[in-house]
């Protein structure tokens, strides 16, 4: 069932861009109408759709900036009026598309269509841009931890070294004492027999 309804949204939600925003997911998910500016610094949108659309579409534009975005937009609150209630009011003659609607603003229509979508990119720009630079800082740290920890392994490595070959100076010293008295004992053993040998001529 299609039904109409108007939102009144309140919060810092002019000047920044939220009526453009409003029309783009109207336009992507199918919702029919207009929004506009009110004297009170509040935007009114009347929308035709059906319930589960119309649902959605609520949430969607409920949009919210982080506190310290002082030029973001952000929705306080969303109040709605059906088609039978009082509060439903200068409604727009028919509901073909959706649009804005600029009342007094029609003379600079194109410059501040262009103004707000402007915005909008730029906040996008910088959103990407910080989002690159954080990323960009965090691979930094990586690659300087990564070099710390080639050093360490390269240090590590070195230590290792330096121990097997002074092990390995230890085992051969101890090996060259060996063959040293291995030598001594063969030779005293060569005495002995020529020893024993000229002693037996003798006799």
């Amino acid at each position: 069932m299609v039904n109409r309804i108007r939102f009144v949204v309140t919060g810092r939600v002019q000047r920044g861009g939220f009526r453009v925003q409003v029309a783009q997911i109207a336009s992507q998910i199918g919702v029919k109408g207009v929004v506009r500016n009110l004297k009170d610094g509040s935007v009114e949108i009347f929308c035709e759709g059906d319930d589960k659309t119309l649902e959605e579409f609520k949430k969607m534009i409920d949009i919210k900036s982080p506190p310290e975005d002082l030029f973001g937009m952000n929705v306080e609150s969303i109040v709605s009026y059906t088609e039978d209630d009082e509060n439903y009011v200068n409604p727009p003659e028919k509901f073909e598309y959706f649009h804005i609607d600029y009342l007094d603003e029609d003379l600079l229509k194109a410059s501040v269509e262009r103004a707000e979508i402007g915005i909008l990119v730029f906040k996008g720009m910088h959103k990407d841009l910080k989002k690159g630079q954080n990323e960009l800082k965090e691979g930094q740290k990586d690659v300087i931890k990564g070099q710390k920890d080639v050093r360490e392994e390269q240090k590590s490595m070195h230590h290792d070294m330096n121990l097997s070959f002074d092990r390995l100076d230890e085992k051969y010293g101890e090996f060259a004492k060996k063959m040293d008295s291995m030598d001594k004992s063969i030779k005293e053993m060569k005495d002995l027999f020529a020893k024993l040998v000229n002693h037996i001529v003798k006799e």
